[in-house]
C-alpha cells in the first residue's frame, strides 16, 4: 500500500503546526484566565484588608485603649492632687448620667480624702473588648484593674472587676457607663512605718566596735 502526501499549498501552515499552535494558544489562555482570576481573588482580599479589616481592628484597639484608661482614671485619686485627678476622670466619661453620678462623687469625698489623707491609684491588670459596633460608634469591655488605696499608716490593695459601655467622641473612646462585676478582692494590706520611726529589729546583734575591753 502507498501513502500519497501531499504538500501545503504555498502560506498554509502544515496541520501538525496547527495542532501545535493550537494547543499552545489553549495552554496561554488557560493560564491568562487563572492569573485574571488570581489578580481578582487576592486584590478583593487585599482591598478587603485594606478598606475593611484594618479599620476595624483599628476600632477595637482605640475602644479597648479607652476603656483601661477609663479603668484606671475612675480608681485613681491623689489627695494631694484631688482638682487633677477629677479632671482626669472627667476626660474619660461621656454623658449626663455619668458626668451627674461623678459630681456626686467629687461632692462625696473631697472634704474625705482631704481629712483622712488618703490617695488610690490603679494599675491594669487585663482587658479585653467583649462587643464592638463600628457603625453606632460603641462598645463593651471588661476591664480588671489592682486599686491600692494608702492612709498615712496603712495601705490596702484589692482587684476590682469592671463592665463598661465605651463610645468614639470625635475620635476619642470613651466611658458611657460603669458597672462593677462582683466584689471587690482583696491582694495585699499592711501598716506603713511612720516617718522618722526606728526601722523593725532584724535579730541579730551589733558587731563589737573595739572601743571596749581589751585595753
Amino acid at each position: 500500500m502507498t501513502r500519497i502526501t501531499t504538500d501545503p499549498e504555498p502560506g498554509q501552515p502544515a496541520p501538525g503546526k496547527n495542532r501545535i499552535l493550537n494547543a499552545s494558544f489553549g495552554a496561554v489562555t488557560a493560564l491568562v484566565v487563572i492569573a485574571v482570576v488570581a489578580a481578582g481573588w487576592f486584590g478583593s482580599g487585599w482591598a478587603r484588608a485594606l478598606f475593611a479589616d484594618k479599620p476595624i481592628a483599628v476600632a477595637r484597639d482605640s475602644a479597648l485603649t479607652g476603656a483601661q484608661q477609663a479603668g484606671i482614671n475612675l480608681n485613681t485619686v491623689d489627695s494631694a492632687n484631688i482638682e487633677g485627678s477629677f479632671e482626669n476622670m472627667k476626660s474619660s466619661i461621656t454623658g449626663d448620667q455619668m458626668n451627674q453620678d461623678l459630681q456626686s462623687t467629687i461632692d462625696g469625698l473631697t472634704d474625705q480624702m482631704q481629712q483622712t489623707g488618703a490617695s488610690s491609684k490603679a494599675e491594669l491588670i487585663q482587658g479585653t473588648l467583649t462587643e464592638l459596633n463600628t457603625d453606632d460608634g460603641t462598645a463593651k469591655a471588661l476591664v480588671v484593674v489592682a486599686v491600692t488605696t494608702t492612709w498615712p499608716d496603712r495601705f490596702d490593695k484589692v482587684k476590682v472587676t469592671m463592665r463598661l459601655g465605651v463610645e468614639d467622641v470625635d475620635g476619642v473612646w470613651k466611658a458611657s457607663s460603669v458597672e462593677p462585676v462582683g466584689g471587690r478582692i482583696p491582694l495585699e494590706n499592711g501598716r506603713i512605718p511612720a516617718v522618722g520611726a526606728d526601722p523593725a529589729p532584724t535579730g541579730q546583734e551589733p558587731a563589737p566596735d573595739g572601743s571596749a575591753g581589751g585595753q
